[in-house]
């Protein structure tokens, strides 16, 4: 038993709510009588003529060693003395009497140590256990000629163990009900407050806004490029990254402001008592400089940046749902805007909002429907100028709207996670076209399906390859198409879905190649058929030499490491001459046809052969 600085545990009653109406409770269940205390006193005048190491203190230290874990917290000798003395003291104390609050306050002080230095309360109650073994001997030498006395005294020495354990252990449970809560209200990784306290929190902050009639702001903020840390440098990094990032926040803010953490890469703020709109403001661009100073990962000299969005309450909102969605819409503006910047919550953003919900929901029913539509686009060998290839493109004509553009529906299902029911819809349309063609022209017109990295996060339920099958097509019937962007994140997942497409035959393309990361290490570790020359290049191909000379090294880069080039965007007869100079191997764009219908599509083939 270890005994702590009694002045730091003086509160410990009062902490554990363990008052002297609550040890006679205590008392009074446990049926702890004045007579169960003079016998108790017996007991204690019997043992001061004994050695309490030779009847106890000794066999109890030999058991103690025969546990590693114990072991450990008895280093030296020199410690292990103390400790004896200090226990000496403590079974002593059992059977003195005086069971009032100085009683009391010294069980929970030892209690309180124990748990200090990591001692487990498994343990305590085999060391109540040894000492009721060791004095059961010395009972029957004080009162053998008496059974009924002898169960009696025995009776008196469990009640007052139990007692004592009870106030040992309060320090425990208390311990262990303030860690509940600290889980439940704060962050585990940064230590700030979570959802839960920080909702808690708004509402409180409102309440005092309303009586006060005073502003208040809450900054939705957003880590730019956080994903690309855990993707390249692992979790551990990002964790590391997250904590620094925190209190760069909180060295932002004043004493009364709180911030949060939600989870990822995302925190709150609230900014109470406003005096005006500007200190939010202020706020928001001391929490976008510091955060762009770089982050030190070990080795790794890391940047981010951070989007921010500001909702102003009562203004644009009056409850803490509303406040928190109008500040995380003004985030979203202010990534797409650029990141790195802070962004006001206006009522055109709740408009959009609206829109982008209406369209998500016409969006779920697209398919039922029939109003989404696979098109195609001719790729053209340039050596012989015929139409070998074709890339599949979604259309999705609405009712009402007409054509909406891919870039507005795609990312929305992909957001919704909608892009899995139609991307196995896209494929399965592609690949019958595949064997239409092939049974009317008797030849393989491979397709190229775009393949979200969305989608390498779910496993199909039919494989590109058991489908293809099903037809009883080849593998290279079709090219999967992906971005730059999904090699950067080395994941496993896309290793082994890449590696089965190269098993089944099915070739790969990197879409756009050049306006992403440009992450030609990456190009080594993965089997690659195809790079797809961005339109950006091809746009001023005639005109800019910067553009002639980028594209030409592309086209030979790319056939260095074994990878046949599609230029696209190609409009012109210009472009097309210039990059079969270079030799680029295939190219599409309107100069050859746009996008069209599959039965469009198949009429071109038919006039070509």
């Amino acid at each position: 038993m270890m005994c702590p600085n009694t002045k730091r545990t003086d509160y410990l009653p009062q902490e554990l709510h363990v008052g002297t109406e609550d040890i006679a409770q205590r008392k009074r269940f446990l049926e702890f009588s004045d007579a169960d205390i003079e016998l108790l006193g017996e007991i204690h005048k019997y043992l001061e003529d004994k050695s309490i190491d030779e009847f106890f203190i000794d066999s109890f230290y030999q058991h103690l060693y025969s546990f590693p874990a114990l072991q450990k917290l008895l280093p030296d000798e020199s410690t292990i003395n103390r400790l004896k003395a200090v226990q000496r003291q403590y079974f002593m104390r059992l059977t003195a009497g005086d069971y009032g609050d100085d009683y009391v306050l010294d069980r929970l002080r030892v209690g309180y140590a124990h748990q200090r230095v990591g001692l487990e309360p498994k343990w305590y109650t085999g060391a109540y256990r040894k000492y009721l073994s060791s004095l059961q001997p010395i009972l029957h030498e004080m009162y053998g000629h008496d059974h009924v006395k002898f169960m009696a005294a025995y009776d008196a020495l469990l009640k007052v163990v139990f007692l004592d354990m009870e106030l040992a252990l309060d320090t425990y449970f208390h311990t262990t009900t303030q860690e509940l809560l600290r889980l439940a209200n704060y962050d585990a990784l940064t230590g700030l407050p979570n959802r839960v306290l920080f909702n808690d929190r708004v509402e409180q902050e409102l309440k005092k806004a309303r009586r006060a009639e005073s502003p208040l702001a809450i900054l939705m903020i957003d880590l730019d490029r956080f994903k690309e840390v855990n993707d390249t440098l692992g979790h551990g990094k990002g964790d590391v990254l997250l904590i620094e990032a925190a209190k760069r926040i909180s060295g932002c803010m004043r004493e009364t402001d709180t911030v949060a953490r939600f989870g990822g890469d995302e925190f709150t703020v609230i900014l109470p008592g406003l005096i005006d709109n500007f200190y939010a403001e202020r706020i928001a661009q001391n929490i976008i400089q510091e955060l762009h100073k770089p982050f030190m990962l070990d080795t790794n000299m890391v940047n981010i940046s951070a989007s921010i969005g500001i909702a102003i309450f009562p203004v644009e909102a009056q409850d803490v749902e509303s406040l928190l969605k109008h500040a995380d819409q003004a985030m979203y503006v202010a990534k797409a805007e650029g990141r790195n910047r802070f962004s006001y919550f206006t009522e055109s953003m709740q408009q959009a909002a609206n829109e982008k919900h209406a369209l998500t929901n016409d969006l779920r029913q697209a398919l039922s429907r029939h109003e989404l539509h696979v098109y195609y686009q001719p790729i053209v060998e340039l050596r012989s100028g015929r139409i070998l290839k074709a890339e599949a493109l979604l259309r999705w004509k609405h009712p009402k709207r007409g054509m909406v553009s891919a870039a507005t529906f795609i990312p929305l299902a992909e957001e919704s996670g909608l892009i899995h029911e139609i991307g196995d819809w896209v494929l399965n349309e592609s690949i019958d076209s595949v064997r239409r063609w092939l049974n009317q022209y008797g030849r393989i017109i491979q397709v190229s399906v775009n393949k979200s990295p969305i989608q390498f996060d779910r496993r199909e339920e039919i494989t590109w390859a058991d489908a293809l099958d099903n037809l009883k097509l080849p593998g290279n019937s079709i090219t999967v198409e992906i971005t730059e962007g999904l090699l950067l994140k080395d994941s496993s997942k896309v290793k082994q879905q890449l590696l089965e497409f190269r098993n089944s035959g099915i070739e790969v393309s990197i879409d756009d190649f050049g306006t992403g990361f440009s992450a030609l290490s990456y190009l080594k570790k993965f089997d690659i058929d195809y790079l797809k020359i961005d339109r950006s290049f091809i746009k001023d191909l005639e005109l800019e030499e910067n553009d002639m000379a980028l594209t030409e090294a592309i086209i030979v880069m790319a056939h260095k490491l074994g990878f046949k080039t599609i230029a696209e965007g190609v409009e012109t007869e210009g472009q097309f001459s210039l990059l079969k100079s270079f030799g680029c191997d295939y190219a599409q764009g309107f100069l050859f046809s746009p996008a069209v219908p599959g039965a469009e599509f198949e009429q071109i083939i038919a006039r070509q052969s």
